[in-house]
Parts: C-alpha cells; structure tokens; sequence
C-alpha cells in the first residue's frame, strides 16, 4: 500500500474541510440576508445571487472588506448602529412627553401673548420650564401666589395649572388648580396683580425699618415679660409677645435675613428662626405650616409660613421674638411699619370682563 499517497490525499481533504469552516461563518450570513431589505431601500440578495460581483462566494480572496465594499457601492448603507439607538431614543422620549396644550392670544389687550396649560408630575419650577415657560414669568407665579398655594408641599402629581404670559414675557394670568383648592392671579392694567376676589396681590415694600410680621395692625394678646403661664400657670418670664392671628394667617419676615430653623422645636411647635445683620434675630412660633426651609435666604415682608397653634399654645396665635447678641428684645419697643391692608380693584365690572377674557381663552386650548 502506498502510503504517501494517501497522505497526500487526506491532506487536501484536510484542506478542503478547514476553508469551509473557515467561510461558514459567511455563508450563513449571507443566507440570512437573502432577501433582504437595506434600511428601507429596493437594495437586496436575491435567491439567483452566486456571489459578489460575480465572484464566487468560495472565492479565496473573498473577506470583510470586500464585504463592506459591496455594500459601499450599492448604496446606501446599513443604518449606524448607535446613531440608531439615539435616534429611536429621542423618539421613544417625543412619545412619551406629554403634548403641548397652548394657544397664541390673538385678541383683547394682551393679544400675541400665550397661554400654556400644564401638569404636575415632578414639581412645578421643573414642569413649567418642561413647557418653555420662560423663568421670570414661572417666578412671578410663584411669588404672586405663595400666599394661596404651598408650592412645596401642596402640589401633587395630577394637579393642573395655566399660565399666560405677554408678548414680553411677563405674566398676565395663571390659575393653579390642585384636588383641595384652586387660585388665580390677573394682571390688571398698570394697577398690578389681584387675585380672582378683586384681592391686590400683597407685594410688602419697606424703608430700613422693621416689619410686621402679619397683616393690619398687630393686637397683642400677651405682652413681653413676666407673667402667668396661660397653660402651665407658673409665673415666669415671656420672652416675646403673642399676637392674635387666626388660623393659617399668612406670617412674613420682619427683615432680611437666613432661615436657621423651620422645624419643631420643644414647646414652640413648629417654629422659624431667621438670622438678620447687625447681630438681630427673629423667631415665629406655634406655626401651622412652613414656606421656607433651613438655609434659605429671605427678604423682608416676604411670605415665610402660616400661624396656628403647634407646641404648648391654648389657640392659634403668633409669637414673635426678638433679639439683638443673644439678648432679647421687647418687639413692641421697635419701630415696625404695619403691613398694609391689601387694596381692592378698582373697576369691578372690568376686572369680571378680564377674567371672562381669560376663561375663554382657557376654554379653547384642548
């Protein structure tokens, strides 16, 4: 027997069995493609295709590049995988936005200006500027109706608001609507903002004194220094005074400063602490709920929380401290300007005809 040459045979069928594991890997692909729509295009394999170019697919030559270069010329090419992803990324995202609900203002006194309806799902500054509502104008709202509504706390995911703005940017209308209440803001002419009561919206402006801390004039229910507890009826010394306040009256700053407290805090309740300059400090007790939070900073007259009776209080009332160095101080022997009574509208028949103008305006975007 000879046996070199079938050596020499089992060598070629050695051969001939690795070039054809080594091209499997492409048939199959090629297979796969048969048929085989490119991005959309009439670029195909067709079943009557033997290879490339006319070259047959054994061919020895044959590699990735060629491949590619098949591709080249036939155009176009396969989509770019990552531009792909991100492209149907920012799709899935235009999908799932929620749609845009506003309407041009093509009539009446703020005509070119926008309404924007909305939701919220996260918190109100963040939906608002979701919407392209421009930050000023968010701002407004915030500040005109913090006395109404507690962005903080008080807005839930599903609650609705409406915004209008002028063709300058500057707010003209909003209304938040949340499951407990709702509350809406108008500009009226150069007179300024009012509430839908006919309500000027308080915008609190003083000179360098100190001042009051709720609106009107302050009634003192129980004065500065020794007395007789109203709840533990030991006499000891009151070191601020009570102010006679309903329930949820609005309380503002005295003066500007840095919130060092808005928490509960022993028998005061919930209780806000403000650091002023020049070594001054305030404290606001028996709270019923806060506007601030620890480390704000704060102007003076601003809105900073509302009056009740937490801690060891017999009703809801304020108590008001203040200090200078630690030592404290009579509030009634400071100088403090009273916050003014809020002013009404001044034309009631076209204040109903501007909040008509709005409804409308409200009622036509879907």
């Amino acid at each position: 027997m000879d046996l070199s040459r079938f050596s020499k045979q089992f060598k070629v069928l050695g051969g001939c069995v690795l070039l054809a594991l080594a091209y499997s890997p492409m048939l199959l692909d090629l297979s796969a493609n048969k048929d085989a729509h490119v991005d959309g295009e009439s670029a195909f394999l067709s079943n009557n295709d033997s290879g490339l170019d006319g070259r047959s697919v054994f061919q020895p030559k044959l590699t990735d590049s060629l491949v590619l270069g098949y591709f080249e010329k036939n155009k176009p090419m396969p989509l770019n995988a990552t531009k792909f992803e991100s492209t149907a990324n920012a799709a899935d995202k235009a999908r799932s936005a929620e749609p845009l609900k506003f309407t041009e203002i093509k009539t009446g006194p703020y005509k070119g200006g926008k309404l924007v309806k909305g939701t919220i799902h996260s918190n109100f500054y963040v939906d608002a500027r979701n919407l392209s509502i421009p930050v000023n104008v968010i701002d407004k709202v915030i500040k005109s109706l913090s006395s109404k509504i507690d962005f903080r706390r008080s807005l839930n995911k599903g609650d609705q608001f409406e915004i209008a703005f002028d063709s300058r940017n500057e707010l003209i209308y909003s209304k938040i609507e949340t499951r407990r209440k709702k509350a809406s803001v108008y500009k009226f002419g150069k007179e300024g903002y009012f509430f839908e009561n006919g309500e000027k919206v308080d915008e609190i402006k003083f000179g360098g004194s100190f001042a009051s801390p709720i609106k009107g004039k302050m009634r003192v229910s129980s004065p500065f220094g020794f007395r007789v507890h109203p709840v533990t009826k030991r006499y000891k010394k009151h070191y601020g005074v009570d102010l006679a306040a309903n329930h949820g009256t609005p309380v503002y700053a005295i003066y500007d400063g840095v919130v060092t407290r808005a928490s509960r805090f022993s028998g005061y309740g919930k209780c806000v602490d403000i650091k002023h300059q020049n070594g001054y400090s305030s404290r606001y007790a028996h709270l019923s709920r806060f506007a601030v939070h620890f480390g704000d900073k704060v102007k003076k007259g601003q809105l900073i929380a509302f009056s009740g009776s937490s801690g060891v209080a017999t009703g809801p009332h304020l108590h008001l401290e203040l200090a200078r160095n630690n030592v404290n101080l009579n509030p009634m022997h400071v100088k403090m300007i009273a916050a003014e009574k809020p002013k009404r509208v001044s034309n009631r028949a076209r204040f109903n005809s501007l909040k008509h103008y709005f409804d409308k305006l409200s009622n036509s975007v879907k």
